[in-house]
Formats: C-alpha cells, structure tokens, sequence
C-alpha cells in the first residue's frame, strides 16, 4: 500500500486553531498515518507548525457565502437557537466548509476528523469502512433534533476518492446553506433526498463526550460549547 493510500484530513482557521497541538498530541501518540491540513484562514504562525507535521493545503474554495442570522427564515433562527443557543452563528462559516476541503483530499481513503475529536487509538481500521458500495461512513448522532429523516454527525468521515456524493454536498452548501444550521444536516438530508444507505460507524469511533467515559473509545468528540470550555480549561491546566 503506497503511502498516499490513507490518509487523514483536517481544517481549521483561527477561530479553533487553539486545538490544533492538543489534536495532533492525541493523534500522532497512536497513529503514523499522514496527515494533510486544510487552511480555513489559519494564522501564519499556525501555517508553519502545520507544514512541520503534514501537508498544507490552501482552501480551494475562492468564495464561499453562508447566510447570517438576519437573512434566515425567524422561523428557523428561532428553532436552531432554542436548542443550541447562539454559538454557533461564527462557527457555520466554517462548517460549511468541510465538504470542499473532503473534496481536496490526495488520498483514496480519506478519515475526516473534527479538531475537537479526542483521537485515543489507532485509526488504520477505520479506512475499511468507507469499502461499502456508498463509498462513505459516518456514525448517527445519539440526540438529533426532531427531523423527518436521520441525522449523521460528520465530526469523523471516512469516504472514498471522488464521491459524487461529496459534489453534490458542496454544491448544496454554496446555494443552500441557508436553510440548514450546519453542514452535517445538509449531508444527512441529501443521504435521505438519495436514499443511500450507508455505512454506520460504531459510536466507539465518534464518541459523544457528554456521555461519559466509555473505555472502548477510540475517537472521543468535544461536542457543543460546554465541552469546549471544559476541554480549553483542561488544556491550560496541563500546560502548567
């Protein structure tokens, strides 16, 4: 297997470049596979560290539009904010992101990993999932909102080279964005639109932290603000 064969891919601009050692702590303490960065908008200080641990790549993406909150529906901005509260407003300019830095990867097999994903083991299995027909895996998320078709958390990704599913996800988050709170449900509606059954990553590789400590986990997620701020005061408190 050439070494271009897997590979995993992040990104990240200023906003959460603040995770980018601790991730890369975690990951490179089980792991060897190479690993390419996708710059969001990274400080340049940022850009360096990531050329001295993989490949940096820019964003292909020369423009890419996510509507602000007073050019959705009150409806929606209504149901979104009820339920998560108002944090994620900044953080979908680069959610919607994800699909096209997908797009840019150099490898055949391909994990995508949130930078507030916790990697706690080896990851080289992971790459077999996405051999199913669809060519892609993701796990459910445990606690969706109330949706008329399943939501996939997209926090870990593994796919295929060229999926046109990914086309088609990038595509849609240029003209629609606007009516989905963040890239995963888009994905999880275009899945539901295709009706593509895919296949279903076991939570031990997407694991919700909120649930508590489970010793089977091998990718443990820092999902929502409250773990956020938990994992930065933990990160400063073992810088001391």
């Amino acid at each position: 297997m050439s070494k271009e064969e897997d590979g995993i891919i992040v990104g990240s601009d200023q906003t959460q470049e603040w995770l980018l050692p601790w991730w890369w702590k975690n990951f490179s303490r089980h792991n060897q596979l190479p690993v390419t960065f996708i710059d969001f908008g990274l400080s340049a200080e940022k850009r360096e560290w990531c050329r001295k641990r993989g490949e940096l790549l820019p964003l292909s993406l020369t423009t890419l539009y996510v509507k602000e909150r007073e050019e959705i529906a009150p409806a929606l901005v209504g149901k979104w904010e009820e339920r998560y509260g108002d944090f994620f407003w900044v953080a979908r300019k680069g959610w919607f992101k994800k699909p096209f830095a997908c797009l840019q990867s150099p490898y055949r097999r391909t994990v995508w990993l949130d930078l507030d994903c916790e990697v706690l083991g080896p990851l080289n299995e992971l790459f077999n999932a996405c051999e199913h027909p669809s060519g892609i895996a993701l796990a459910k998320d445990r606690a969706p909102p109330p949706s008329p078709f399943p939501i996939y958390n997209s926090g870990v990704i593994v796919f295929q080279k060229d999926l046109s599913l990914l086309q088609e996800w990038a595509k849609q988050s240029l003209k629609n964005n606007g009516a989905f709170r963040g890239d995963q449900d888009l994905l999880s509606k275009i899945l539901f639109d295709q009706n593509l059954p895919i296949y279903e990553l076991p939570f031990i590789y997407n694991w919700n932290v909120g649930y508590g400590v489970n010793g089977e986990t091998v990718i443990c997620h820092w999902i929502g603000e409250a773990a956020k701020a938990a994992l930065r005061n933990q990160i400063i408190l073992n810088e001391l």
